[in-house]
This record gives C-alpha cells, sequence and structure tokens, in this order.
C-alpha cells in the first residue's frame, strides 16, 4: 500500500499523532447534540439512568460504560450536559473501533471542536479524520516556504502499512525536503493541467481514472447489482438502516462494522452512494479473506469521484506560494516528471510481468484443481458404486434373513397347529368326560334340592306349629291371670257381703232393742195425756218422739239401702259364679283342641324325621358302597401288584436256575451305570448282573444280562458274588426256555456281526487303547483336580473347569475315567493332579490356605483369634505378621509365627477322602464360611472338636470354594455313596424350540426337537438340566414345557376357601400372575447384583475408564428403574385385592408399564459392544480375568460369570411375551382384564420387535449414540435422549442428514431428520465434511448446537417456492415460524423435501388412528349393570418432572377397554381439570377404576406422575344410598400426589 506524504508542521505533531484521535469533530458534535435532545434532557441535563438505557444500546459490557461514565463525568454531579453526553459518545465510539480508554480524560476533549475551513479560505486547517489520522494538509501558520530554506527539515509524517488486528497503524517514515517540495510542485502541476492534458501519464495517482481504482473491475459490478436492489426509492444512497441489514449477515464482528462504515462514509453524510456502497462490502471482502483493515483510507481505495475534493482541499491551502518557489517549484516539477516517467515504464514493465507471473500461475492451479476435482469425482463415483453394490449384497442379506424367519415361522405354525389340534382332541375328550361327570353332579345337585326343599317345607311347618303352640300357650297364660284377678275380685266382694251382713244383723239387733222401748213411750204418752201433763212437758216429750221418729226413719232408710246393695251383690255374685263356669269348660275345651294339634304336629314331625333318616341312610350306604368300590380297587391294585412280583421273583428264580444250569457267574453292582448307547447295559447300585466270562471281551469291559436286557458294563462298576451269597439267594427254578448262556452268545455274536464296538474301544478315544494288561488300572475313591479347563471332543469325553475335583474311576496310560456332578468320561490325565500326591499344589499356595497351631495363643483383644494347639486354622488373609483366619464361627487376626502349613498325606496310600453330603442348609455369615444348599457334596478336609468342619465345596458352576460348616448340617456318605452321587430327580421335561450352542463351558447345547430333563429351576432365566448323559445350564426362553407336570397354578398359595370357589381355568390363571411376579422380582434383585457384585468394584479399581464401563453396562440404572416401577406397581395392585387373594386385573398395568420399556432399545442395541470389549478385555489382560473371575465369587451370583448377567435383559423382554399369552390363554371370554391383556400382549411383541429392529439397525443406533454425544441441546424444553423411544411412534430412527444453509444469509446449517422432528443445528467451530460418513466418524469430535428448537413433523408444511427454479430453495412452515432452506444442488432438495412429506404425513396417519382407537373404545354402545359417572376435579401436590420444578400433567381414566383422556395443562403441579366421563358397569366384583396422571413430554413416551385404583365394589360399598360423593385418593408408586374425584354410582337393577 502507497504512503501518502505530506507536510505537516513540527509544532503541530503531537496534535496529529496524539491527541487527534480523542479530538470530537463539529459534525459529531452535531450529531451528539441530535441524540442529546432525543433523550429530553430537564433543564439542560440527562438523568443517569436515561444515560444507561442509551449507552447500553452499543453493547458495551457494564464495566467498560461505567469507565466511560467515570471519565466523561467530569463534575461528579451523576448526570450529563451536552458536552459530557458527547465526550461520552466519542469514547463509545473509540471503544467500539478498538481503541483502548485513556486512564485520564485528554484536554482536546474538553475544548470545543474547530470548524473544518471552506474552499474560500485556503489558509484555514482541514478537519481531523474521525480515527485520528494527522491532517492532510498543513495549517498557513505552520506553513515552510518550499525553497531557498537552508534549515533542516523535519521529517514529514507518513502513514504506514503496518497491520493491527482491525486496520494498519501509522509510522513516521523520514524523506529528502527536495523530494517534498518536488512532490508538492508535481501535485500543484497535475491540477493546474488535469482540464487540459488527456494523457494519463501526466496525470497524479491521485487523479487517475476508474481504472486505477483498487476495487476489482467484478467486485464493482456484483456490489453496484446489489446497491440498485437495495436502492429501491432510487434515490442513489442507502441509509444506515439499509446498510445495516445487508452487513448483519457478513458474521464480522460490530467492531470490524464500525470500522468498515467509517471508512467507507468518505463525505461523512451519514449515507452511503453507490462507490461508497462498493468501496464498504470490498472492505468486507478484505476482513472475511483475512486481510487487515486500514486505519484510513488509501488513496487507492477513494472513489474516484471524490477524489477531487481532496485535491482541490490541498492545493488551495498551497495558494500563498512566491514566485521563487513557484519557479524552484517548476525546475523540480520538470526533473520529477522525467524521474517519474522513468519509475512509470519501469513500474509497467514490472506490473506485467507480474501479471504474466500471475496469469501462469492461475492456469497452473487451474489445471491442478481440474484433476483434484476429476479425482474427487471419480473417489465419490467408486464409493457409490460400493455403497450400491453394498447395499444390494444387504437387501439379499435381508432377503435371506426373512426367507430364514419365513420357513421357522412356518415350521413354528405347523408344530402350534399339531400341537393345538391335540389340544383340540384332548380338550374334546375331557369335555365329553367333563359333560358327564358334569351330568352327574346336575343330577345329584337337583335330588339335594329335592331333599332341601322337603326338608325346608318340614321345617316350616314345624315352625308354623311352634308358633301356634306359642300363641295357646301365651293365651293360656293371659286367661289364668284373668282368673286370678276374677277370684281375687270374688274374694273381696265376699268380705263386702260378710261385712254388711254383719252391719245388718247389728242394725235388727238395735231395732229389736228399740221397739220394746217405742212402746214403753206410747204408753208413756198415754199416760202423760191422761194425766194432762204440763204443756212445757209435753213439749219436751213431742220433741224427743219427733227426734226418735227422725232417727227411725234415718234407720229404715239406710236398712233398706243396704238391703238394695245386699240383694244386687248377690245377684252380682251368681252371675260371676254363673259366668266362672261357662269359662272354665271353655278353656278345658281349648286345652283339649290344643293338646290335639300338638299330638298331629309331632307324629308329621316324626314321619318327616323317619324320611330323613331314610334320606341319611342311603346316602350312608351311597358311601358305603363308594368306599367299598375303593377298596376292592385298592384289593385289585394290591394283588396286580402283588402278581407282579410274583412273577418278577418266578423270573428271577428261572434266570437264576438258568444261570446255574449255564455255569454263568453273578457280579453285583457296586455304583449305577447309565447306558450311553444301545450295545450298553444300564443298571442300579445293589442290582445282580449274570455274567459268561467265557466270552470274548476287552479288557476293562464284560457283557452280561439283567431282566432280559443285555449289553456291555465297566467291570470296575461291579463286584464278583461269593458262592455263600449265591446259596442265600437261590430260589426254586422253573425249566428255561433257552440257556441264557446261549442267548449271550448270539447278541454277542449278532454285535460283532454288525460291526459294533465296545464302548472302550478308539473311537471313544483320541489315542488306542493299550493292549497290555499292565495298561490299565481299576483305582477307588481316588479324587484328582484339573489344572486347566478341558472340552469334550467326543460323546464319552468329560467336560470339566479348572480346580475342578474329579472322582478318578479307571486309569490307562494317557487317559483316565473319571466322574464328576454324575457325569462320566475319559479326559487326558495330564490335565489333572491327584490330590493325594507329593508333588501336587500345596494348599497353602491357595486363596485359603490350612495352617496348624504350633502353641496356644490368648488375647484379651476383642478382634483377635484365640486357639489351642493342634487346631486347624483356615487363613483368610496374610498381612504381614499378623494374618486373618477362622476356626468354625470364630474369626480374628492370630500372630502368623504361631502356626505351620498343614502337612498333607496321600490319601490314595493313608486314608480314603471324605464325602459329605448337605441335608440341611446353611446360610454363612462371613466369607470364610460356606453358602450350603442341600443335596451338595463337601469333600472334607479337616474337623474341628468345636463342631465345625473344614471342607472344600463341590458344586457344578462354581469356583471350587473352602470353608468352614457346622457338621450337623452334614452326613458322611458311605464308601458306595461316596463313588457315585445319585443322579437327581427331574423336575420336569422341556423340549427345545430353537438350536442353542453353550457359550461357557457350564452349559449344554441342543438342537430343536429335543427333549431336556429339568433337574434345577432355582434360576427363572437359566435352568440346569440332563441330556443324554450331558448335565450343564440352558436358557430358559430356548425351550417350552411338553407337560402339565409344572403347572403354575399349584404354585400360587392363596386362602384355601378362597381357592375353593375357583374354576380350574381360574386357578391356572392366578398361577401364570403369581410367576410372572415372582420371577420379575427376580430379575430386578439380578439387576441389583449386578450393580452391587459387578458394577461397583469394576467402577472403583480403576481397570476401566467411564467410556469403557458405559458401553459394557451402558444404562442399566434405568433398566433397574424400568422394572422397579412395574414391580412396585404389581405389589400395589395386589395389595389393593388383598394378600392370597386373586389379582382380578393385571393387562392395564403391564400395557402401562411396557410402552415405558424405551431404555431396553438402547441397552440391547449396544450390547454387542459391550460385550466385545468385555470379551477382548478378558482374552488379553490375564489379571482383569482374575478380577472378574474373584468378584463373581459372591454368593449371590450362584457361580454364574458377568457375560450371563449381561444377557439377562435380552432373555427377560423375551419371557414377557410368553408369560401375557399364559395369562391371556386362562381368561374367559368376557373378562375385564382380557381386552387390556391383548393390548399388553401387543405392547410387549412390538417391544420385542423393537429391540430386534433396534439390534438390526446397529448403524442407527451408533449414529443415534453419535449424535447424542456431539449436539448439544441446551435450548430443548425436555431432557432429550435420541437413541430412545418416541411419543408415540416406536423407536426413533434417523432418517436423512446433510448440510444445508439459511437462504438469505448462507449460514451454514447440519440437518437431521428423524421419524419425528427435524433438527437443525450449526457447528460451534468450522468443519469440512464431504458426507454423512465423515460427519459420523469416531474420529470427527465436531461439537454441533441446536440452532432453533425441533421441528415436530405433525404440525409441518413443506413447499417450493416456485418448482420450475433451478434454485435449490425450499420453505418449511412451523406455526408460525418458517424457515427459507438452500442445498447445494436440486437433488439434494428433491430427496429432502420428499422425505419431509412422506414422514409428516406418516406422523398424522399415526395420531389419527391412535384418536380413532380410542374415540371407538369410547363409541361402543355396551349393556351392564350399572354405570359409574366420574368427575375429575383436580390434583394437588403432583412429582415435578422438568427442571424447572413444574409439570404438564394430564388425567386417563380407564376402566377395562373404556378409556377416557383429559387435556393437558402446562407448567402447574396442582391441575384443575374438572374432566367428566361415564363408564358402564359389567360385573361389580371384577371392574376396577383406574386413575393414571402423565406428564406429556414431546420427545419420548409420558412420564409416569402417579396411578391409584378402586375397586366397583368398594365404592359400591361406601357411597350406597348417598348420591354423588366427593373423594381423596392418594396417588400410588410415586412420593407425593393426590387426586380429587366426584364418584355417582347408578345400578340399573338394584336391589
Amino acid at each position: 500500500m502507497e504512503n501518502i506524504s505530506l507536510y505537516v508542521p513540527m509544532n503541530e505533531l503531537p496534535i496529529a499523532r496524539g491527541m487527534s484521535v480523542w479530538a470530537v469533530s463539529p459534525e459529531e458534535r452535531d450529531k451528539h447534540d441530535q441524540k442529546f435532545d432525543t433523550l429530553s434532557p430537564t433543564m439542560g441535563y440527562i438523568s443517569g439512568e436515561q444515560a444507561r438505557k442509551f449507552f447500553l444500546q452499543s453493547g458495551l459490557p457494564a464495566s467498560v460504560l461505567a469507565e466511560i461514565w467515570a471519565l466523561a463525568d467530569m463534575n461528579k454531579d451523576g448526570k450529563m450536559d451536552r458536552l459530557e453526553f458527547s465526550i461520552a459518545m466519542k469514547l463509545i465510539k473509540l471503544k467500539l473501533q478498538g481503541t483502548p480508554l485513556p486512564s485520564a480524560l485528554p484536554i482536546i476533549m474538553k475544548q470545543p471542536p474547530v470548524r473544518a475551513p471552506s474552499l474560500k479560505a485556503p489558509t484555514s486547517t482541514m478537519t481531523s479524520s474521525p480515527y485520528g489520522l494527522a491532517p492532510l494538509v498543513p495549517t498557513a501558520t505552520g506553513l515552510s516556504p518550499l525553497v531557498g530554506s537552508t534549515s533542516t527539515m523535519p521529517l514529514m509524517p507518513t502513514v504506514g502499512a503496518t497491520t493491527l488486528p482491525n486496520g494498519t497503524i501509522g509510522i513516521l517514515q523520514p524523506i529528502p525536503t527536495g523530494a517534498l517540495a518536488t512532490a508538492c510542485v508535481l501535485c500543484c502541476h497535475c491540477f493546474c493541467f488535469s482540464s487540459t492534458s488527456s494523457s494519463p501519464s501526466v496525470m497524479s495517482p491521485m487523479l487517475s481514472g476508474p481504472s486505477d481504482w483498487a476495487v476489482p473491475h467484478a467486485s464493482r459490478l456484483k456490489y453496484r447489482q446489489q446497491f440498485n436492489s437495495l436502492d429501491k426509492q432510487m434515490t442513489g444512497y442507502l441509509t444506515g438502516q439499509q446498510v445495516r441489514g445487508a452487513m448483519a449477515t457478513t458474521m464480522l464482528t460490530q467492531t470490524q462494522l464500525a470500522s468498515i462504515w467509517t471508512l467507507a462514509d468518505v463525505d461523512k453524510d451519514g449515507k452511503l452512494k453507490a462507490e461508497e456502497f462498493i468501496l464498504a462490502m470490498h472492505l468486507v471482502d478484505m476482513a472475511k479473506i483475512g486481510q487487515p483493515l486500514p486505519l484510513t483510507l488509501p488513496n487507492e481505495l477513494v472513489p474516484p469521484s471524490q477524489r477531487l475534493f481532496f485535491i482541490v482541499f490541498f492545493f488551495l491551502s498551497l495558494r500563498s506560494v512566491t514566485f521563487e518557489d513557484k519557479f524552484k517549484a517548476n525546475l523540480e516539477r520538470g526533473n520529477a516528471e522525467l524521474e517519474k516517467r522513468r519509475h512509470a515504464l519501469q513500474e509497467a514493465e514490472r506490473r506485467e510481468q507480474e501479471r504474466r507471473a500471475q496469469k501462469a500461475r492461475e492456469e497452473q492451479e487451474k489445471r491442478e484443481r481440474e484433476a483434484r476435482e476429476a479425482e474427487e469425482r471419480r473417489r465419490i463415483e467408486e464409493e457409490r458404486r460400493l455403497e450400491r453394490q453394498r447395499e444390494l449384497e444387504r437387501q439379499k442379506e435381508e432377503e435371506r434373513q426373512r426367507e430364514i424367519e419365513r420357513k421357522e415361522a412356518a415350521q413354528r405354525e405347523l408344530e402350534r397347529q399339531r400341537k393345538e389340534e391335540w389340544e383340540r382332541r384332548r380338550r374334546g375328550e375331557l369335555q365329553i368326560k367333563r359333560e358327564q361327570e358334569q351330568d352327574d353332579i346336575i343330577r345329584l345337585k337337583a335330588k339335594k334340592r329335592s331333599l332341601e326343599m322337603e326338608l325346608e317345607a318340614v321345617g316350616n311347618k314345624h315352625r308354623q306349629i311352634s308358633d301356634r303352640l306359642r300363641d295357646i300357650q301365651n293365651k293360656k297364660k293371659h286367661q289364668k291371670t284373668e282368673l286370678d284377678l276374677i277370684s281375687q275380685r270374688k274374694d273381696a266382694r265376699q268380705q263386702d257381703i260378710n261385712s254388711l251382713q254383719k252391719e245388718l244383723e247389728e242394725f235388727q239387733r238395735k231395732l229389736s232393742h228399740l221397739t220394746p222401748e217405742q212402746r214403753r213411750l206410747t204408753e208413756k204418752l198415754k199416760n202423760v195425756a191422761l194425766n194432762n201433763l204440763p204443756v212445757s212437758t209435753m213439749s219436751a216429750l213431742k220433741v224427743g218422739v219427733k227426734e226418735k221418729n227422725t232417727s227411725c226413719i234415718k234407720l229404715r232408710d239406710q236398712l233398706e239401702a243396704l238391703e238394695k246393695e245386699t240383694a244386687a251383690k248377690l245377684a252380682e255374685m251368681d252371675r260371676y259364679n254363673k259366668d266362672t263356669q261357662v269359662s272354665h269348660q271353655t278353656y278345658l275345651l281349648h286345652c283339649y283342641n290344643i293338646c290335639f294339634f300338638i299330638q298331629e304336629l309331632r307324629e308329621s314331625q316324626r314321619k318327616q324325621q323317619a324320611a330323613l333318616e331314610k334320606l341319611r341312610s342311603i346316602k350312608e350306604e351311597k358311601q358305603r358302597e363308594l368306599k367299598q368300590r375303593k377298596e376292592q380297587e385298592e384289593e385289585r391294585r394290591r394283588e396286580e401288584e402283588r402278581k407282579r412280583r410274583e412273577e418278577e421273583r418266578r423270573r428271577r428264580e428261572e434266570e437264576e436256575a438258568q444261570r446255574k444250569s449255564a455255569a454263568l457267574t453273578s457280579f453285583k453292582a457296586l455304583y449305577p451305570f447309565n447306558a450311553r448307547n444301545h450295545e450298553e447295559l444300564s443298571f442300579n447300585a445293589e442290582d445282580i448282573i449274570e455274567v459268561d466270562e467265557t466270552t470274548e471281551r476287552e479288557e476293562g469291559w464284560l457283557y452280561g444280562s439283567r431282566q432280559g436286557k443285555m449289553g456291555w458294563f465297566p467291570e470296575s462298576y461291579v463286584e464278583r458274588v461269593t458262592q455263600s451269597d449265591t446259596a442265600n439267594n437261590t430260589a426254586a427254578a422253573a425249566a428255561p426256555k433257552l440257556p441264557l448262556q446261549s442267548q449271550l452268545s448270539n447278541a454277542l455274536d449278532a454285535a460283532k456281526a454288525g460291526g459294533a464296538k465296545s464302548a472302550f474301544t478308539p473311537t471313544h478315544s483320541p489315542n488306542p487303547a493299550p493292549s497290555e494288561t499292565h495298561g490299565q488300572q481299576v483305582v477307588s475313591n481316588m479324587l484328582a483336580q484339573a489344572l486347566c479347563s478341558w472340552t469334550a471332543k467326543t460323546d464319552n469325553h468329560l467336560n470339566f473347569n479348572k480346580d475342578d475335583v474329579i472322582q478318578v474311576l479307571e486309569q490307562q496310560e494317557n487317559w483316565w475315567l473319571g466322574e464328576l456332578n454324575g457325569a462320566q468320561g475319559w479326559f487326558p490325565k495330564t490335565y489333572v493332579t491327584l490330590l493325594g500326591e507329593e508333588d501336587t499344589t500345596d494348599l497353602s499356595q491357595l486363596p485359603m490356605g490350612e495352617y496348624v497351631a504350633l502353641y496356644t495363643y490368648e488375647s484379651p483383644e476383642p478382634g483377635d483369634l484365640t486357639f489351642g494347639e493342634g487346631d486347624v486354622i483356615l487363613v483368610a488373609k496374610k498381612d504381614g505378621e499378623w494374618w486373618n483366619g477362622s476356626i468354625g464361627d470364630r474369626t480374628g487376626v492370630f500372630p502368623s509365627n504361631y502356626v505351620k502349613p498343614k502337612e498333607t498325606s496321600s490319601m490314595s496310600g493313608k486314608k480314603k477322602p471324605e464325602i459329605a453330603q448337605v441335608i440341611r442348609a446353611h446360610s454363612s455369615t462371613g466369607p470364610e464360611q460356606l453358602h450350603l444348599e442341600p443335596n451338595q457334596l463337601i469333600l472334607v478336609l479337616g474337623k474341628n472338636p468345636s463342631g465345625w468342619w473344614l471342607g472344600e465345596l463341590q458344586a457344578r458352576g462354581k469356583k471350587r470354594q473352602k470353608g468352614w460348616f457346622p457338621a450337623t448340617n452334614v452326613k458322611i456318605l458311605g464308601s458306595n455313596s461316596g463313588k457315585s452321587t445319585p443322579a437327581p430327580q427331574a423336575v420336569c421335561q422341556v423340549i427345545a424350540i430353537y438350536d442353542y450352542t453353550a457359550a461357557n463351558q457350564d452349559e449344554m447345547s441342543f438342537s430343536k426337537g429335543q427333549l431336556i430333563n429339568v433337574l434345577d429351576k432355582n434360576n427363572p432365566d437359566w435352568w440346569k438340566g440332563e441330556m443324554n448323559g450331558i448335565t450343564g445350564l440352558f436358557p430358559t426362553n430356548y425351550v417350552k414345557l411338553t407337560t402339565a407336570d409344572c403347572d403354575p397354578s399349584q404354585q400360587w398359595c392363596a386362602d384355601l376357601n378362597s381357592l375353593d370357589t375357583l374354576s380350574p381355568q381360574e386357578k391356572k390363571r392366578q398361577g401364570y400372575i403369581h410367576e410372572l411376579i415372582q420371577t420379575e422380582e427376580r430379575y430386578v434383585e439380578d439387576l441389583q447384583i449386578v450393580l452391587e457384585v459387578f458394577y461397583k468394584p469394576m467402577s472403583e479399581s480403576g481397570r476401566l475408564n467411564d467410556e469403557e464401563m458405559a458401553m459394557i453396562f451402558v444404562n442399566w440404572k434405568e433398566l433397574l428403574t424400568c422394572n422397579n416401577k412395574l414391580l412396585k406397581a404389581l405389589h400395589v395392585r395386589k395389595k389393593t385385592g388383598g394378600d392370597n387373594m386373586p389379582v382380578q386385573m393385571i393387562g392395564d398395568i403391564l400395557a402401562k408399564e411396557l410402552a415405558h420399556m424405551q431404555p431396553y432399545i438402547r441397552f440391547c442395541s449396544c450390547q454387542f459392544n459391550g460385550a466385545a470389549i468385555l470379551q477382548t478385555r478378558t482374552d488379553n489382560e490375564p489379571d482383569f480375568k482374575t478380577f472378574l473371575k474373584k468378584i463373581a465369587t459372591d454368593y449371590r451370583c450362584k457361580g454364574m460369570p458377568l457375560s450371563s448377567f449381561l444377557l439377562k435383559p435380552m432373555q427377560r423382554i423375551t419371557r414377557y411375551p410368553l408369560h401375557i399369552k399364559n395369562i391371556l390363554e386362562c381368561t374367559a371370554e368376557g373378562h375385564t382384564d382380557r381386552g387390556p391383556l391383548k393390548e399388553a400382549l401387543e405392547r410387549a411383541e412390538e417391544l420385542c420387535q423393537q429391540v430386534n429392529e433396534g439390534v438390526r439397525e446397529k448403524e442407527n443406533s451408533d449414529r443415534l449414540e453419535w449424535i447424542q454425544n456431539h449436539v448439544q441441546c441446551d435450548g430443548a424444553a425436555e431432557h432429550l435422549v435420541f437413541n430412545s423411544l418416541t411419543n408415540c411412534l416406536g423407536p426413533r430412527k434417523l432418517l436423512h442428514s446433510g448440510k444445508m444453509y439459511k437462504a438469505k444469509s448462507s449460514k451454514e446449517l447440519w440437518a437431521f431428520l428423524f421419524n419425528d422432528f427435524l433438527l437443525l443445528t450449526h457447528a460451534a467451530k468450522q468443519f469440512t465434511s464431504s458426507g454423512p460418513d465423515k460427519l459420523f466418524s469416531n474420529r470427527n469430535n465436531t461439537q454441533l448446537k441446536m440452532y432453533k428448537p425441533p421441528v415436530f413433523l405433525n404440525e409441518v408444511l413443506v413447499k417450493l417456492p416456485d418448482p420450475s427454479s433451478d434454485e435449490p430453495i425450499f420453505h418449511i412452515s412451523h406455526i408460525d415460524r418458517v424457515y427459507i432452506l438452500k442445498t447445494d444442488n436440486i437433488n439434494e432438495r428433491t430427496a429432502w423435501v420428499q422425505k419431509i412429506k412422506a414422514t409428516s404425513e406418516e406422523f398424522i396417519e399415526t395420531e389419527k388412528k391412535k384418536r380413532e382407537k380410542a374415540y371407538q373404545a369410547r363409541s361402543v354402545k355396551t349393556t351392564g349393570i350399572g354405570r359409574l359417572l366420574v368427575t375429575i376435579l383436580e390434583a394437588t401436590e403432583l412429582k415435578a418432572a422438568k427442571p424447572s420444578g413444574k409439570s404438564n400433567p394430564y388425567c386417563e381414566v380407564t376402566m377395562g377397554a373404556q378409556i377416557f383422556t383429559s387435556r393437558t395443562l402446562n407448567d402447574t403441579l396442582n391441575p384443575k381439570w374438572n374432566f367428566n366421563c361415564q363408564f358402564h358397569i359389567k360385573d361389580l366384583y371384577q371392574d376396577v377404576l383406574c386413575i393414571t396422571i402423565f406428564e406429556r413430554d414431546q420427545f419420548s413416551p409420558d412420564d409416569f406422575l402417579g396411578r391409584t385404583e378402586v375397586p366397583v365394589a368398594t365404592i359400591k360399598k361406601e357411597l350406597e344410598n348417598k348420591g354423588p360423593v366427593t373423594r381423596r385418593l392418594l396417588l400410588h408408586e410415586v412420593p407425593t400426589g393426590e387426586v380429587w374425584v366426584r364418584l355417582d354410582l347408578q345400578l340399573f337393577n338394584s336391589k
């Protein structure tokens, strides 16, 4: 970049370079004042709050703005005037341009700005540049003469090209004074003659035409068109807002854009003309390619139309030059012109050479670029061809797999049809038998009902008679009471009569006394009258007489009244006597009638009792007949058994007689032997076998017969019977039909003729058997310990693991015959070592060694182990001089110098090993003790007087463990028992439905269709079985039951009374439900065991990093969470119905919980990677393998390694459809649980299918995992897990991905199309990728950020702006937002549009079907016994499901297949729905109202917020005759939450 050299006076250099940057120009001051006025100042000031809001629009940090405020607020009054505001605005502008703030406010900023000189004032100075550059023209006062000056001229400041981050910085370069004068003269000359001269060679560079403008011609045309498109009003300029919109897409910083605007706005009018806009865009291009921006605009970048302004202003300032100066300048100008032309020619030649070189380089680069592009096209074409070939191969493989699956499905279907046909025939037979039995039951029930009705009639009649008798007795009592009352009244009246009679007699007596007195007085009165008594005397007498007469009259009246009353009493007494006599006669008659009726009733009752006795006797007779029949049947069976035994005894006697006649030898079996092929003979211990020793045989094998069967057997398994034993067992012999010796000879000859070989032929062993007799040796009770594992090569070989203890039965040169866990076979002797040999491994070197105490050790410390001299101690840990050991149930530490290693003795020469069998289980309380289970075998190593023995556990599939155990829990096996462990009894028999190849040494392989005898079913996923003499573990989901011996209904322990009331089908159904719950409990325990036994030690040991742990265990904790929820829901349902009571509904729980099992998809998809890592680390690192074996010795693992546990999730999800099918088959038609069970079965099968698809679509899963790790979803509304289930579309699938751009800004985006949404991302750092393969590469550590929230495809509309357009642009409309996107070509656009449309239609159709299904379930017209009206009012204190502490809950109310769903309420924990629904009731005692609350999720199935259940029977019991009632129900399976409901039960036929 050329430098611009101008005169600058010495006294203005500091201002020009140091302080001009901080100067505020008048134009800036004007703009600042305008802004100041827009803020509505008060009294010439603006407040701090107004300034803060305005300054924050600059985008600067608050701390920087505070520093600017401190500099600008000169008087520190907390407000700003115009000058302070202008200073602040200037400082903000300089800070945005990258200029650091000064520590103190420059003085020049406090001075008022100086206006720039006009063209008419040549002596005025030019306005300083807004970027702080020195003035281009010196002032008149500082102008020095051009010629004749003898003083030394100052160095001229020039604008250099040293770069800064945002532009260039000026530096001072000295040039000679003569050059300065010449330059001035030349410039003046060029200005004077520019109007008349047409030769461009004599013009100054400042006046050169547009061809010398540094902006390329192509850029001028391009940005001229853009300017025209933006200048829609044809004004000839663009405002700041218009330019800002165009520059916002350049991705430059705000500081760079501000610098570009300052440089481009040459005339400082706040607008950009066409050339200024072109200049601005050219500067943008320079900044994009990394070139620094200049601090001031270089001359070659000044638009041609703007250059005249600078030149005129320059030369106007030189008008004060003198004539001498002009003359000298003219001379200098001539010389300079010549020199300039020479330089111009040289410059032109140099440019031509550079142009040619540049052209040659461009041609070379073009050829190389074309070659690279051709090579890239060939590579891409080759990759496409390979991809097509791989796609064809993949399609062929998929077609082959589908064909295999179709064949297997057809075979399964044929097998199923066969089974159904057999079951149909069986059901027909059972149905006929059942109908016959039902007819008998119906007939007996009818007879029973008739008898009960007769008995009830008799009872009713008896009750009626008893009631009548009771009424008569009551009436009798009442009449008796009345008679008593009448008698009492009679006695009272009799007493009254007696008293009246006494009074009458007294009155008569008095009357008799008064009659003579009356006569006497009458006579006296006559005498007085005759004697003429005085008047007074006469009056007195008359008065006396009158009184007496009155008294008499009164007495007479009283007497008459008494006589009347007496007569009335007597009449009443006569009438009462008469009535009493009639009533007594009536009472006697009534009593007679009652007695006669009672007699009749007793007679009737006696007859009825006789009828009942007759019926009872008939019943007893029937019972006796049945009992007699049973006894006869039992007698017949006993007779048959006796005959069979007699026949067997007779046959044995015949055989004995034949043996005697043929001179055969008897052998007695010491151990049981199971034939491995049809040529061998099976027998049990103590059996007698007849052997013809003259028969030609191989060493160690005999040919004999037992019970008519003949074959080969090992000689070491039998012993010869002595003559005394033979004599004792001899019985009478029957005439033999054929000599046994000839039978044996004929059978042996036939075997030889058929080319049969014995079990000890070389085909049974890799090495030929020795022919010499001394090469074989039969041993007894010899034990050998395996040094390493051995896998059988043929059927008669023995499988064993390292450290297994094998019982040696026979020894050859290099091969020994041994027995392990009931299985016998041959094995190489180099793989084992005898436990009794002197050169065997010392027990002290084993993990738990045995030591003998040398001295007695006593210690008062509680943690020490005390012992006496000679005690045997089992050492568990050695830590320096103090060891940790145990004796029996006592453990502790002791000094190591008190003990010595226990000496081992030869078992074969001195003492036979003792084998003990566990008879009672024992749980270990520490690692030094053994965990015993019944029937296990223990090799006794030592005995302690305290009752605790030391032994080694001989368990299949487990590491040989040493420890202490109580002697009372075992029994010592005898010599025969020690040699052979009794074969365990088979629990049931299963048939293989798939082929299985053993993955571990303790497993067994089998083919489809083979029968397996199950020996142990303790583990629900891995059973122990036996097939063809081979014992091992096998997965339960590879087999099915063949008989009903293992009916789960027998395992359901319910209340006996309730169990008797259930039908056989319902019993079986409850058994399957119980089996499901039990297996779920054990499965959850296994998941927890993995975390505690394997995950925690592996994580803490540091042997695996976090990434490897994540790949092995994936999301194990999420699996545990899912199954814990399912198990808790099952327990709540069982508890709701009552303990040991039938479970009426279970399908709804299974359907709900199986919909949330999406973690299984991710786990099963990533399981193979984890298994590969585990296998690789185990094979390559012996320490890691030892570590895994050590932690797997935990008794809870039951001898299974980690790899077996990692298979359990896959096995469990395949068991769910089988469990549900069993329950569904036992669920009657019309049962309320049948519909939910069908839905649960669909969910379970769908889950299995999704897991299978996830496993098959490993590439899709890996890409989803890559997206999960490389895309930052910070702006998503909820946590987004890509490799999981969608809300309603099953597992998430990545359908398409690629690069696209925003149409306006050309911003690069990476788009990912899933089956439920479209995700747009952008790269956090720029990177290049030629395709999706490189994008999803593990080496690609690119981090993407979410550009916009995910676009859900059920709310999206895709369209093309113009189908005929060649531009690859398309529109995506999502609710209220439109995305305009662009692809690289038309084909990519077509692919994106088609895939988005197809996926959106599928999404919408799925939601439509879901809504229609729910609507149909509600709209089906059903009849029932009533209806239940439910109103969900509200829920309170729900569980928060979002990080914000809120939820988006909705409620689902179900009763069987009837489903109602409320609306979703956002961001609340206390939703108020007020939601009504109605259910039809079919069965009061089976229908259950279930209320479930979910959290509406966008990217995954809805989250569970709680469930509550209310049986309809409970509602009827609590709400009967009460009308609608509001209840508060607690939500189960969650820590918090409750729901308020209003219930109204209406029964149609209520009684």
